[in-house]
């Protein structure tokens, strides 16, 4: 059975809940590695910490045979990840629809809103 590791400060929805339970079993990064996790949520901008907290996950990914799913952090932590991560851990991230609309208020100002589809 595939082990999936949820990375995302974020609860997942019920319905994230009910397709990854279809792929496989699921674990939080925060139970496994809660300092990790807070590292994440919160990301420092020196490039070296956050290269060596892509090695930590990647030993999670690689060794553990963690899929990681959902991956959080700043751009540049993602990007650095994507470059060191490569084809040695397998990333699963959510995709939906973002629409938005513009609503001109009385005053002139515009109000933005967003949803999911």
């Amino acid at each position: 059975m595939t082990k999936l590791l949820w990375c995302s400060a974020h609860t997942p929805t019920k319905e994230q809940l009910d397709e990854l339970s279809t792929m496989g079993q699921l674990k939080f990064l925060k139970d496994i590695d809660p300092s990790l996790q807070e590292k994440i949520n919160n990301c420092p901008s020196d490039r070296t910490e956050l290269t060596n907290m892509c090695w930590s996950l990647g030993a999670l990914g690689k060794f553990e045979e963690f899929t990681l799913v959902q991956l959080g952090g700043s751009p540049l932590f993602l990007m650095i990840a994507g470059q060191l991560l490569g084809g040695d851990v397998s990333v699963i991230f959510a995709d939906s629809e973002r629409i938005s609309e513009d609503i001109p208020q009385a005053d002139g100002s515009i109000k933005k809103i967003f949803w999911v589809n």
